[in-house]
Formats: C-alpha cells, structure tokens, sequence
C-alpha cells in the first residue's frame, strides 16, 4: 500500500512534466535563450522547430502531438521557415503551429511605416513631373531611412517568362495600393504595328502609340507597358526602351511570345495596353511610384494616414517551405505582406493549413508539389500576385491518387500581377479535390486542371474571367488522355465576356480536342457565359446530365464539339499535325491500350483504336430561359428546385452514356443539393458574413469636421462586396440624414450641416454570393463628431 501511494505521485509528475514540454510558446517580445513556457516564451519560429526536435528525440511526440503556440502580435521575416522530415508528426500525433485562442498573430514579409515618415513634396524637379492636380497632394517617404533597400524588378513579367518575386508593393491597411498608370482603370488599343509583330515574335516592338500622354513619359526612368498584345489569353508586362515623339512610337525592351499586333488581328482579337510605373500618373488616391535609384516612395492616399497600418512588402521568397515532412499543421495564422509565396509543400504526408489568412502576396498563396494527402482547409486567400492555390500530386501512369484537397476556402483577387492561368486553385497529377470553395471576383479563371480523377464539388464560382477571352472558369486541354474526372454539385453565375473581342467566355471550357474528360452532373448556371455556358473546342465525350442553366446562352456550345470534335481528336491521336499538341506522344505515354488505362477508360483505347464514337451525352438537362417559378428564391441565389418541380418528375430513357456508366437505362433527374454548394460553417470556418473591420476616421468626439466636405474612412473588411454610411442625428441612428454605398474604404459627403452634432456608422455587406451572404458594422458603436461653424 505504502508503495503504491509513492509510486503514483511519481507517475503524475512524470506526465505532467511530458504534457507541459510538449507544448511550447513564442513572443514577439520572448527570448530565445528562455526555456519556451507561456511564461518565458521563445521569440522565435526556428529556435521552437529546435525545440521541437530536440523533445521528438528525447521524449517522442506524446499520445497528442507536440504544440507550437504563437502569442498576439507581429513576427516579421526575412528568412524562409524551413521545415524538414526531422520536424514531423505521426498520424494522430501532428506538431502544429498556431495562434494563441482568440489572439491575431502575423508573419510578415515586409516593413510598417510610421505615418510620420510621410512629407508633402516640395522638390521642384519632382513638382515639375506631377500633374498639376496632384501637387501639394502628393506625400513623400525615404524608404531607406526606414531600413527598406530591395524594391525588386518591376518586370518583365508575364505570359511565357520566369516567375519571379514581385517588387515591393505599397499596403494600406492590408489593401494593394496601385501602381502609377494610365489609363486609370482601362486599356487603350495599340495603334500599327511597325516591327516585332506576329512573324517577329523574338524582336522587342515598335507601335504607334495611339494618344498624346505619351509626351509626359519621356523622363520616365522606369517605364513599362502592360496588356494583352497578341491574343486575349496572353497577358504581359514589358519594359519601354524608347519613345519617339516625332513618328508616334513606343519601342519595348522585350518581345512579346506572339508578337505585337494591332487591334482586329487575324479578325477576332482587340490588342489593348496601358502605361504603368509612372510617377507622371499618380492621379488618383491610392496611386503610388517607387523611385528605385533615389529610394523613394511617391503616394497620393485616399484618406488621413495617422491611424493606418502601412505596409511595404520586402521578403522574396516562401515565408514557409515544408520538404518530406508530414503531419505539420498551421493554425489561425495570417501570413502576409511578403513578394512571392506563402507556403510551399513538397513531399512528405498529412500536412494541414488550417483556419489561415494568406493575403497581401507577389505570387502563388499556397503550393503544394508531389507528396500525399495535403489539405488546406477553412483558409481565406486574397490580394495574392499570382494564383491561390496549387495541387500537384499522384501518379498519372499508375493511376495512383495524391488525394490532395482545398475545403471550405474562401479565395478571391488572386492574381494581380501575372493575370492569365493563375487561377484560384491549379490541379494537376491524379485523384485531387476541391470542395466546398468559395472563388471570385478576379481577372481569369477559377480553376484549371489536367490529369485524372480529380473532383471539383459544391463549390460557388462568380465574377471572374474579368479580362479575357476565349477562357472557361473551369479550364482543361490539349490532352486526350485525361480522364476520369467529376465535376458536379457547382454553382456557377454572373460570369459575363468584359474583354472586346474574341471568342467569349463560359462556366467550363473543354479544349483543344480533349475527350471523355469529365463527368459534368448536377450543376447550376445562372447568368453565365456569353457563346455557352459549357464549351467543346474540338474534342467531346464529356458525360453532360442532370444540370441547370437559367437565363444563359445554350447550354452547350460545340465549336466543333460532338461526333465531329471526336474525328478531329482520333486524327490528332495517330498523327502529328500543326497544332496537334503532342497527342501521339501523350497517348504513347500514358499507354491507354494496358491496364490501368484499358480497364478503366475503356471507351477512351475503343475511340483510337476503333473509332469509337457516340459524341457527348447529353440528358437531364434543364435549360430556363424567364420563368423562374421552379426555384425556391432566385432573388436571393437560392436555384434550389421546388418540391413541386415537375422537373423532378422527369426520367431519360434509354441512357446510353460511358463515362458515367450507363448502359441502355432510365434514369430519373436527381435532386441537386443546392443548399449545401458553397462555404460552410464549422469549426474551421466559425461565421460567414463579411470579416471585422473598425472605423478610423473621423476620431469619435471629433469637434472640429468640416461639414461641406467630411471624410470617413475604415480599415477594409476584406470580403465586403460594399459599404453602407449612414450618419444620423442620434447615437441611436434612428434619424440618419446622408446615406451612402460605396466600393471604397472611404467617402466624402458635402450635406452636414455647420455647427451641428451627429454620430456615424459604417456596416459592410456580402451579397453577390449564395453560400455567404450578410451585413456586418463596424466593431465600434456609433461615433459622435460635431461639425465646425
């Protein structure tokens, strides 16, 4: 008994001590040569990933894993993260890194200004360069004196070239500030082209410029051009070496992969430009140039600057790199303000980003290469370069999946910089998914795939493909062999063709003569596409059932499609032709003739071997055109069908269809889970609806506003799709007497009245999407300010 009673003390001090070492903290304000307690908290990421090692190889990683819990405030980097096989978990046993409950915690890639470091430009020879609109507007910074020396190259950048980090940008309150340019907020077509057009491709260009602005940029010392020069899915950004006022010229520096070439070029494309990195074009608020030689920063801002956070991107490389590492987790972190990448994964299993802001970047938010079973999971992307997120894993002649995923993310404003095929999420390799993702609002696709039996389900796709044409928000081509794939349960709508010219845009695109790609089942379309909403460029096959389309164009544009698109596929498979892409090669690779290709895509071996062809399959669809009384409230995105939808009564014979495995039956419409397409709240993800943002200006209690012209201004809720002022007589806000919606994070208003009292508030609203939609104030109560006499 004695004994018993010594020995189980001893037991609970020796797993008390287990637990309490499995569990490390880090300060900004800790101490790296502290013990890692909540107490004496690390100040850094590495000496915690050392610590970790050392206790993994001491003591294990315990029956819960080992935690890194990183307290509130601002870790700033100027170092990838590394992370290796030595810092792992085990299945059930991960080493996670995140955020202390309820604290924000940020990685930052850059530099914060202080607001004092901001001077009104007085320089004469920098007054002379500015429009006369803009000075005394205009505030000044010396980036050097703030310890910021790598401003980066500006370019070139683009369709066809390296990737390379951005330059350093200019955040306001986590917002891109925008790059001098003009036009302001469009493109001007190139005028005739006179050298490195389309059968120069490898010579820089000459081009009429097309306006008389170009006599402002001859002092230009770093002047570039940026637009769609060749054809509307080639987005570039070149260098400027020459303007000749006399004939009316730009000459670049670089060339441009397909050559130059004036608007209406073969017949279909409007080549378009616009003028950038110009400190004669800072015109609007929020523009800004970096004078790279002397070190300066140039900015008009849109409001008072005392109470925001400015920010100068500085790091040029990933902020985290995990290689043959598996069961690593990121928790609630916001990595942000950085040139290039957010997270890179290379091999290993199990790793998780999970709960995370990725926001504020040059490049790609999050890549994941080879490895298996990699997932990120309840996170918000935006603001990135270029492209949210890729996935590239599994074994394409073995047909082994990766089994990599995005679920419940929310990606939106993803490639500013390099704008074509940098979508939300780029997939590729074998058996990956994205589900239950929420894309939008950007400049090209969605997602783009190549590869087999992949799975893109109940996710919500709007407002992209805003400069392009001849592009699917869901993209694949130029390649027989892919296979396999589902596409069901997505809500598509308001994608419409913005880009003069081309041949238009859709929800899918299927191109360059792809066959049997994927099985497009239960799907919703509303408003989307300008030619279709599902394209065949060549090619066919695709199993085509049990979707929706209301007020789009046809449901299926073949150009050529069907049985004809088949023949031109099986020619391109046995023979090389003149943009045959490689079919011959590819179908070689892959050996479709043997298993696993033969018995798993039989039709695909029986259509090149044996010609093959039914065309696509098309049934169960149900295409409205005004009448929208089956749906359940299409005021408010909900398409669900009603329960007394005779469409749910419908039923097609004699089904004939490969790819989804149907020999000769009836099959019967199925309901679509509409409610379930989108983001969902859960754990990971514990409210939808706009983000927190707070008021900044005017302070409450101000006394001293002008009321015939006040300004209010707010930091960003970062999904608002629009803000909402109201200013009232009352703390109640009852009697309000100005109302204003805006896009911007900030108004004037001309209407107060001298010398009188009034209180104000700002809400955000979401409601351009179905699956997050609400209205949210700010998180301060209604602020008093009395305007001036």
């Amino acid at each position: 008994m004695r004994t018993r009673i010594v020995i189980m003390p001893l037991l609970v001090l020796v797993f008390g001590l287990q637990a309490v070492a499995s569990e490390f903290h880090v300060a900004p304000d800790g101490d790296d040569a502290s013990a890692g307690s909540r107490e004496a908290p690390f100040r850094s990421l590495e000496r915690a990933r050392d610590a970790v090692r050392e206790h993994r190889e001491a003591h294990g990683l315990g029956d819960a894993g080992i935690t890194v819990i990183l307290r509130e405030g601002r870790y700033y980097r100027d170092a990838t993260f590394l992370l290796g096989a030595a810092d792992s978990g085990e299945p059930g046993r991960p080493v996670v890194y995140k955020a202390s409950e309820g604290e924000p915690v940020y990685l930052d890639g850059g530099r914060v200004l202080e607001p004092g470091i901001f001077e009104t430009v007085t320089d004469a020879a920098v007054l002379g360069r500015l429009l006369e609109s803009v000075r005394g507007r205009v505030l000044q910074a010396d980036l050097g004196a703030a310890g910021i020396e790598d401003y980066g190259d500006f370019g070139p950048r683009g369709w066809g070239r390296a990737n390379i980090p951005a330059p350093a940008e200019l955040f306001i309150d986590g917002i891109p500030q925008t790059v001098a340019r003009w036009p302001n907020h469009d493109h001007i077509p190139l005028g005739q082209v006179l050298a490195g057009g389309q059968d120069e491709s490898d010579q820089p260009g000459v081009f009429e410029y097309n306006t008389g602005r170009a006599e402002r940029w001859t002092g230009a010392e770093d002047l570039y051009i940026s637009g769609l020069f060749g054809v509307t899915w080639a987005h570039d950004t070149v260098g400027i070496a020459g303007i000749d006022l006399e004939a009316g010229t730009l000459t670049t520096e670089h060339p441009h992969s397909y050559g130059f070439r004036q608007p209406g070029f073969p017949g279909r494309f409007t080549t378009q430009y616009y003028a950038v990195n110009l400190l004669e074009e800072i015109e609007e608020p929020g523009e800004y140039y970096i004078d790279r030689r002397a070190g300066r920063l140039y900015f008009l801002p849109a409001y008072p600057l005392e109470h925001s956070r400015i920010q100068v991107s500085q790091l040029a490389a990933p902020f985290v790199r995990i290689e043959n590492a598996s069961h690593i987790h990121f928790r609630g972190l916001t990595f942000e303000n950085g040139r290039d990448m957010g997270i890179v994964v290379s091999g290993g299993a199990s790793n998780r980003i999970i709960g995370c802001t990725v926001r504020a970047l040059g490049r790609r938010a999050i890549a994941i290469n080879g490895g298996e079973d990699h997932g990120v999971i309840g996170s918000d992307i935006y603001h990135v370069g270029q492209g949210g997120v890729a996935l590239h894993g599994g074994d394409r002649a073995s047909l082994t999946p990766a089994g990599h995923f995005v679920r419940n993310c929310d990606i939106h404003r993803y490639n500013r910089w390099i704008q074509h095929y940098n979508p939300a999420v780029a997939v590729s390799g074998v058996g990956n998914r994205v589900e239950h993702t929420h894309m939008h609002h950007a400049l090209h696709q969605a997602i783009t795939f190549g590869g087999n039996e992949h799975e893109f389900a109940f996710n919500e796709i709007h407002h992209v493909l805003k400069n392009i044409s001849d592009m699917g928000s869901i993209y694949v081509g130029r390649n027989p062999t892919f296979a396999g794939n589902v596409i069901r349960h997505n809500f598509f709508h308001h994608l419409f063709l913005q880009h003069e010219g081309g041949p238009g845009v859709q929800a899918i695109f299927l191109d360059d003569d792809t066959i049997y790609v994927a099985k497009l089942f239960g799907n919703v379309f509303y408003r989307t596409g300008s030619t279709g909403v599902i394209k065949f460029h060549g090619g066919g096959g695709a199993s085509v059932a049990n979707n929706v389309a209301i007020q789009s164009p046809r449901l299926v544009q073949d150009g050529p499609g069907d049985v004809e698109g088949i023949e031109r596929a099986i020619s391109k498979m046995h023979t090389d032709q003149p943009h045959g892409h490689g079919f011959p090669e590819k179908v070689a690779e892959m050996n479709i003739g043997q298993d696993p290709y033969r018995s798993r895509y039989p039709y695909l071996y029986d259509t090149y071997a044996e010609g093959y062809n039914e065309g696509t399959p098309r049934w169960n669809n149900l295409e409205v055109e005004e009448d929208l009384s089956d749906f359940v409230d299409p005021d408010h995105l909900n398409f669900a069908l009603r329960d007394d939808s005779p469409v749910l009564d419908w039923v097609a014979e004699d089904v004939h269809d490969r790819v989804y495995g149907a020999d000769g039956e009836d099959i019967p419409f199925a309901p679509i889970p509409f409610g379930q397409i989108g983001l969902e709240q859960d754990e990971n993800r514990p409210e939808l609806g706009p983000l927190p943002f707070r008021k900044l200006g005017p302070d409450a209690g101000s006394g001293d506003v002008n009321g015939g012209e006040a300004q209010f201004w707010w930091t960003p809720s970062y999904n608002a799709d629009r803000y909402r002022v109201r200013i009232a007589r009352d703390a109640a806000m009852r009697n309000v007497t100005v109302e204003i919606e805006t896009q911007h994070t900030h108004i004037i208003t001309r209407d107060l009245a001298s010398g009188e009292q009034y209180f104000w508030q700002v809400e955000a609203i979401v409601d351009q999407s179905r699956s997050n939609r609400g209205a949210r104030p700010a998180q301060e109560a209604p602020w008093p300010l009395a305007t001036s006499e």
